[in-house]
């Protein structure tokens, strides 16, 4: 059995947050279970796995299986001593 990691993704610029699972992450590239979400390929996608936040193009889709290409990635466990400083 693949196990899954629950994570949020939202079209950009303006969509809701919706529930969906990471399958495996290759690289650049995460293979998600879009778990009945209907998402055109090219969607500009953000990603919340966990602390890091994820910003990405959808490339492929079959069913329910997708995978992203992920242009850039931040911990945002690494940014909150910044934030508190920037206030």
């Amino acid at each position: 059995m693949i196990e899954r990691l629950a994570i949020k993704l939202r079209c950009l610029p303006d969509g809701q947050f919706q529930d969906a699972f990471e399958v495996d992450a290759k690289g650049r590239f995460l293979e998600l279970d879009l778990a009945g979400l209907d998402l055109p390929v090219g969607s500009l996608l953000e990603i919340e796995r966990g602390s890091m936040l994820c910003l990405g193009q959808l490339q492929r889709k079959e069913g329910s299986a997708a995978v992203v290409h992920v242009e850039h990635s931040l911990d945002r466990t690494k940014l909150k001593p910044i934030q508190e400083i920037w206030g």
